[in-house]
């Protein structure tokens, strides 16, 4: 343990850790620290090699990586990880996170990203307080997602259930348990997180949901009837998507990346898991402000 949390078992995801409530007031300082620069996006390696800079030069120890996707083992021993890109860049890192009880802290250099909270022309005002512990762990909730022979994983944003043809309508059943829900001729459904709201959800036109809730948002893809609309289901209830006579097999993705090694195998299922990612934050972080900046609300 790295004073970040407790363990539980998540059966779904086969990952055994849960945060408790941090008091934001009394977080410990940062001693040692990874950096993640996606090198693949031009000036992040420059700002990854000013972040080591800045740390080392208040006693921070910091290891920078530029190589991405970032090779396994990067966090171990950490006492949180900054990372230079996009959201894309965040979420690859997300199931190594959540291993290791690591908090991650992003620095915009994306187009629209929502994870990644600081400004890299603001690092030298706002990484001191952070390293002197001066910061906020917001622990955001997950999917947990399996098929029917048991594979499965996580997701920090969606998961996105598509017709496996361009121009053909796919056709799915959604219930909970033994009650259906919903039969859905579209392009496809999209089950977000609050966190993946604001990012395929809401292109298919589902709503946004505050980050603290504890809720699955199932918003279906240009659907063939106007009366096909989101829904929000609320944590402690798994939902099963079944494959209705298709002529392909649907594809399915995972945070943008394929969800599972090999063809899967319908019902599938998705719940809120009882895991949870730990994003550090600065304390005057607004997720209000954040939404009215990116999303143009004035």
């Amino acid at each position: 343990m790295n004073g970040y949390g407790q363990r539980v078992l998540d059966p779904l995801a086969g990952l055994n850790l849960k945060w408790r409530n941090c008091d934001s007031t009394a977080m410990k300082p940062l001693q040692r620290i990874s950096i993640v620069s996606n090198a693949t996006k031009k000036g992040a390696a420059k700002v990854g090699e000013e972040l080591r800079n800045l740390a080392e030069s208040l006693g921070v120890e910091a290891y920078l990586n530029t190589e991405f996707p970032a090779p396994s083992g990067l966090l171990d021993g950490v006492d949180a990880c900054f990372v230079v890109g996009g959201d894309g860049t965040l979420l690859n890192l997300m199931k190594e996170a959540v291993a290791n009880e690591v908090p991650m802290a992003g620095i915009r250099h994306g187009q629209l990203g929502f994870l990644a909270t600081f400004s890299p022309e603001e690092m030298k005002a706002q990484m001191p307080p952070l390293f002197r512990g001066e910061y906020r762990i917001r622990r955001r909730s997950m999917l947990s997602y399996r098929d029917a022979r048991g594979g499965g994983s996580l997701a920090l944003n969606d998961l996105v259930i598509k017709s496996g043809s361009n121009g053909r309508l796919a056709r799915f059943s959604v219930s909970v348990g033994d009650e259906p829900v919903a039969d859905y001729a579209c392009d496809g459904i999209v089950f977000a997180t609050p966190t993946g709201s604001t990012a395929y959800n809401l292109a298919a036109g589902g709503p946004i949901a505050h980050p603290d809730a504890q809720v699955v948002l199932m918003t279906p893809i240009s659907a063939h009837t106007l009366t096909s609309r989101p829904v929000v289901f609320p944590s402690g209830i798994s939902l099963q998507v079944k494959c209705c006579d298709n002529p392909d097999r649907p594809m399915l993705s995972a945070d943008g990346q394929p969800a599972f090694e090999d063809e899967p195998s319908f019902p599938v299922e998705v719940s809120v898991s009882s895991n949870e990612f730990p994003l550090l934050e600065g304390l005057n972080h607004s997720h209000f402000r954040l939404l009215r900046s990116k999303l143009k609300w004035g």
